[in-house]
């Protein structure tokens, strides 16, 4: 075996290893929100179509379409639910993710093991890690968006491979095909990663790239929009016009999208030092292809970015950085063997020493940021200042201090994005879907339940759920919920999640709303449950007009081992 087939394997075995360690510190159970998906998903695989509600109009309140078809196609084909198909499919795509990452830092970083080996360990156990959990789209959506970027790079330096430029130039418009169809807004990511390649081609690879683009993507994805509007009836997604809220940018999620680049400020330093040590020419055109994903991130200041469960709306490009930091590293990293240990390199030796005792403490101390910055660039300059002043102290007598330096920054990266991923919410099943599998013993008597918790109740009691929110619901998005509207709908339960310091704060008029709706209309106040203390509560409504108001209230209220606040019939 080549040593460079053997480092190759090294490297995909240890990013393998890592995601599955890291799979096994999270919990089983996908988030709430994901459900929202399973519910459109069992409907479709059912036979009823993207239905929110059976027999009702098809609405596009769950937003990863191509997800959404999977998630059926995988319950019909192998008969796994739509949960268990989530969790494998998931998994299967995080594990393709890892691996596209070990090929591509490797064949970048001019395969040297550690620049492939420090991007791919800390993409494996990084978000990723939670997102394949979640049971959302977000690891797809990860892999489609870090093969766009690599495509691009093919595309432009196709190197020793010239039969990779062509097929890269058909595979970036398909890629972003598929991207648009995971989620919407990939449409955006593919746009500006096409009108990179564009700057980037010369005049015949424009033109090739400009047809594979028509072909590809623009008819298909012209099709796929044609469908689509006429099957939902509307031009966007429905969630689209509720997360819009009416406002061009939301400027209070500033802070969230600041704190993924805060997050990545060590990568970013690595990126400008590699920048800074290429041609201007070369530096520019590695600029154009990290410009997608410097952008990308900010263009969830248009919407509120509701369910943004483990970050999953920023997070997508963080592998695309750490490849570039890879690609940064290796040139930096002297090839060679160890100088010889003699009072001439002792200064070298205690450097070693000083970089692997950081490797030491990395695991078990959260080092701030700044200190691993600024430690990084002390070690990077010091390097280059040596190699420059000592003529007979060349490249290869810098290989073991350059060695160190690097695995400490692949252990504190790698456990830096580990005590991210286990720092997002975790998911444990609550009252919602104990309440749900209750309820669901009713679910052929046509009850009607208004929840603002769209996932586990809806998907677990297979009612007839109206989103008093808007998510899934065409009317409250265009027209907003009202009591009208509610009378309508002539609900039996009401269920609402009350929180002092709502997050959107127009979340508290919907509160009001349904709570003076239930007090207005004499509906019986059957539960309130603690969710995380006191003022984090789930309130549910019974319609005592309902034949069935008492079992309902049984159901809510017959669970031990939730807190509850209050239960109909206890004072």
């Amino acid at each position: 075996m080549k040593r460079s087939t053997l480092t190759l394997f090294v490297v995909m075995l240890f990013g393998v290893l890592g995601l599955l360690i890291a799979q096994a510190g999270h919990p089983l159970a996908p988030s709430e929100d994901a459900y929202i998906t399973y519910r459109y998903a069992r409907n479709l695989a059912e036979g009823h179509g993207i239905v929110w509600n059976v027999g009702e109009d098809p609405v596009e309140g769950g937003t990863e379409f191509l997800w959404t078809v999977l998630l059926a196609a995988t319950n019909r084909m192998m008969g796994l639910s739509i949960e268990d198909a989530a969790q494998r499919l998931n998994l299967m795509v995080g594990l393709l993710a890892v691996l596209a990452m070990a090929l591509a830092a490797f064949a970048f970083s001019g395969r040297r093991l550690l620049p492939a080996l420090f991007a791919t360990l800390a993409f494996a156990v990084g978000p990723l890690s939670y997102h394949i959990r979640a049971g959302f789209a977000t690891p797809l959506f990860t892999l489609l968006m870090f093969l766009m970027t690599v495509l691009v790079h093919l595309a432009a330096y196709p190197g020793r491979q010239p039969w990779a430029r062509p097929w890269s130039l058909m595979l970036l418009p398909l890629t972003g095909l598929i991207l648009g169809l995971t989620r919407p807004e990939g449409v955006l990511f593919a746009g500006l990663t096409l009108i990179a390649a564009f700057i980037l081609m010369d005049g015949r690879g424009r033109r090739q790239l400009a047809l594979a683009t028509l072909a590809l993507l623009l008819i298909p994805g012209a099709i796929y929009f044609l469908w689509r509007w006429q099957y939902f009836g509307y031009v966007l997604p429905n969630t689209f016009y509720v997360k819009n809220a009416g406002e061009w940018l939301h400027m209070r999620y500033f802070p969230e999208i600041y704190a993924l680049f805060r997050f990545m400020a060590p990568l970013l330093m690595l990126i400008g030092i590699g920048l800074y040590r290429l041609p201007p020419r070369d530096a520019v055109n590695k600029l154009i292809i990290l410009a997608p994903a410097f952008i990308f991130p900010w263009s969830y200041l248009l919407i509120d970015q509701l369910q943004n469960l483990g970050k999953r709306f920023q997070y997508p490009v963080y592998p695309i950085f750490l490849l570039a930091a890879a690609m940064a590293l290796a040139p930096l990293l002297p090839r060679g063997q160890p100088p010889a240990l003699n009072r001439r390199n002792l200064a070298l030796y205690v450097a070693t020493l000083t970089a692997v005792g950081f490797i030491l403490f990395a695991p078990f101390v959260a080092l701030e940021r700044m200190a691993l910055m600024v430690g990084l660039a002390a070690a990077l300059a010091g390097m280059q200042f040596l190699e420059g002043r000592f003529e007979d102290m060349r490249t290869q007598q810098f290989a073991l201090a350059a060695t160190a330096v690097a695995l400490a920054l692949v252990v504190f990266n790698a456990q830096a994005a580990f005590r991210l991923a286990n720092s997002f919410y975790p998911t444990v099943f609550d009252d919602r879907k104990a309440v749900g599998g209750a309820l669901a013993p009713f679910a052929q008597k046509g009850y009607t339940l208004v929840a603002t918790e769209a996932g586990w109740i809806p998907y677990f009691s297979r009612w007839r759920a109206i989103d008093p929110f808007g998510l899934n619901d065409e009317h409250v998005a265009h027209h907003g919920l009202d009591f009208d509207y509610l009378d309508e709908q002539h609900p039996d339960i009401i269920m609402y999640h009350q929180v002092k310091n709502p997050h959107p704060p127009r979340w508290a008029d919907m509160v009001t709303l349904l709570r003076d709706y239930a007090e207005a209309r004499g509906f019986v106040l059957a539960a309130v449950v603690e969710r995380k203390g006191p003022e984090d509560l789930h309130v549910y409504w019974v319609n005592p007009r309902n034949p069935d108001a008492d079992a309902l209230i049984r159901a809510i209220t017959g669970h031990d081992e939730f807190t509850y606040q209050y239960k109909a019939g206890e004072e």
